[in-house]
């Protein structure tokens, strides 16, 4: 029995960060179209440098 309990609260756990953070990229993807000032997070959102204000030198 103890560890069922202790299957479903991991279960619980892993669930609740995935659904928390499934908000805040939501969240960010929503406010960062419409406001135009610096974000000082942005690079956590940054995952594929689309919206990165630097520009890669040449190569």
């Amino acid at each position: 029995m103890v560890l069922l309990a202790g299957i479903s609260s991991l279960l619980f756990m892993c669930s609740s960060i995935l659904a928390l953070t499934c908000i805040a990229s939501k969240a960010h993807q929503k406010n960062g179209s419409k406001e135009k000032k610096q974000d000082p997070f942005q690079y956590l959102f940054d995952v594929y440098d689309q919206t990165s204000p630097k520009k890669k030198a040449n190569t």
